[in-house]
């Protein structure tokens, strides 16, 4: 792929990101995803393999290069997503606390990180 077209990709991954994490996310998601297998965290990081599935699928990179790397996306977004709500819960932060903010920027820090790696994984 060209620099243009990764550079493309990276703007698609990071715009599904925004529509999964903030659009697409409901209350009984956020509730499960301290809770390890909990219903909800699944379901929210399943909505971002999908998509990332979806996008990788528009740029044509063959649908099993596509589904590896769609599962993989859920899987590390769901585990990131389960240790930021942990740290919010054991240490009761909320919106009014400022490390509730400094977890979620690390938190959505290490999402965009993880679209570096799939970028990284179609250029090997």
């Amino acid at each position: 792929m060209s620099n243009e077209l990764l550079l493309i990709l990276l703007t698609c991954l990071m715009t599904k990101h925004i529509i999964a994490d903030y659009f697409m996310q409901y209350s009984w998601m956020l509730k499960d995803k301290a809770i390890y297998g909990g219903p909800g965290g699944i379901a929210h990081a399943s909505w971002h393999g999908t998509l990332t599935f979806i996008v990788l699928e528009l740029f044509s990179t063959g649908w099993p290069i596509s589904m590896a790397l769609g599962i993989a996306d859920a899987v590390i977004h769901y585990h990131i997503d389960y240790v930021k709500s942990n740290v919010w819960k054991s240490r009761g932060y909320g919106p009014q606390d400022q490390m509730y903010w400094v977890t979620h920027g690390v938190d959505q820090f290490a999402h965009f990180l993880t679209y570096i790696g799939i970028i990284l994984c179609l250029t090997l």
